[in-house]
C-alpha cells in the first residue's frame, strides 16, 4: 500500500517524465524542420513533410512556423 509521501513522489517523477518528453518532442521538431528547410522551399509542402512523421502528425502550422 502506498503512503502519501510516496504517491507525491510518484506523481513527480510522472510530471518530470511528462516535461522532459515535451522538451524532447519540441527539440526533435525543431532539428527536423530545420534539417528539412534546405531541401523544401515551400511551407505547405514542409509542413506535410513534417506531419508525416508519426512523433508530430499533431503539431500545428504555428508550431512548425516557429523554426523557419
Amino acid at each position: 500500500m502506498c503512503n502519501y509521501a510516496t504517491a507525491i513522489e510518484n506523481r513527480g517523477i510522472e510530471i518530470g517524465i511528462e516535461r522532459g518528453m515535451e522538451k524532447g518532442i519540441e527539440k526533435g521538431l525543431k532539428a527536423l524542420v530545420c534539417s528539412l528547410k534546405r531541401y523544401i522551399r515551400d511551407f505547405e509542402s514542409l509542413y506535410s513533410a513534417v506531419t508525416e512523421n508519426e512523433d508530430y502528425r499533431n503539431v500545428t502550422k504555428d508550431e512548425v512556423r516557429k523554426y523557419l
